[in-house]
């Protein structure tokens, strides 16, 4: 087992690396992904992309969102570009050359959902949590979570999760198509799937993908829309409150994107 070097918010794991890539993040007490940790898997998905033979990439996702610390200090003018690890990180498993499945044995939230969504297969544990909660925060999804969502659970659905900010279970985000597959052992299953998909080899998957990728109606504008959508509400005072007050029930290990959601 390798790992890349400790951060304060996290750390991707790299627990198999040869036909299949299991990519696991071991995300700490706090459960959040941050730039750094987003510029590392960014990093990973593109070293195995730019092999002869990509793998097959598997991600093990625990994020409940990004870190808010860093999200106020956009709010408070610190440049957007430093974000850019988030979309080379979400880009680069849309784009992977050959099949991307990520596993949610506990929770993908906001950004760790978004990251999710970027792959071409989910499997969640039915009891695992997943959703957008980013209005709760005072924000909205802003790394691609209003234009995927709606491909996969369509515009109602996808309605349901962003506004309210709820995160409903793996057995619902199944029913709805957010997830493919559920079982009680999500990365197991997800490995054995990878292996699966591995046999067929990576010039069929990536001729199948780019024919997938053809079919899909989608436009760049949207995700315009979305990113000033979201810079308009990062400095609002009312938006800086709220992730305040996150912040502090996070320190008191009060941990609102754990609470319990009306949505089943």
């Amino acid at each position: 087992m390798t790992a890349v070097p400790d951060m304060p918010d996290g750390n991707w794991v790299v627990d198999r690396d040869d036909t299949v890539a299991v990519l696991r993040y071991d995300s700490g007490k706090r459960r959040t992904m941050g730039i750094d940790g987003a510029a590392q898997i960014a990093g990973l998905i593109a070293e195995r992309a730019g092999r002869a033979e990509p793998p097959v990439l598997v991600l093990v996702v625990d994020v409940l969102h990004a870190e808010l610390a860093e999200v106020r200090q956009m709010g408070e003018g610190r440049p957007i570009a430093d974000w850019a690890p988030w979309v080379g990180a979400i880009d680069g498993l849309e784009r992977y050359p050959s099949a991307t499945v990520v596993a949610v044995p506990l929770q993908a939230t906001c950004g760790g959902l978004e990251l999710s969504l970027a792959a071409d297969l989910r499997v969640a544990s039915p009891t695992a949590r997943l959703g957008v909660l980013e209005t709760r925060m005072g924000i909205m999804p802003g790394a691609g979570g209003t234009q995927r969502l709606p491909e996969l659970v369509g515009q109602g659905n996808a309605a349901l999760l962003v506004l309210t900010g709820e995160p409903v279970s793996g057995a619902e985000a199944h029913r709805m198509g957010l997830v493919q597959l559920i079982d009680p052992d999500p990365v197991a299953h997800a490995i054995r799937l990878a292996e699966r998909l591995a046999l067929i080899g990576p010039q069929v998957l990536a001729a199948a993908k780019r024919a997938l990728e053809a079919g899909r109606m989608r436009d760049p504008n949207g995700f315009r829309t979305e990113g000033r959508a979201f810079l308009s509400l990062v400095n609002l005072d009312s938006t800086k409150a709220r992730i305040g007050a996150w912040l502090d029930a996070q320190a008191d290990d009060r941990n609102p994107a754990l609470e319990t959601s009306p949505l089943p």
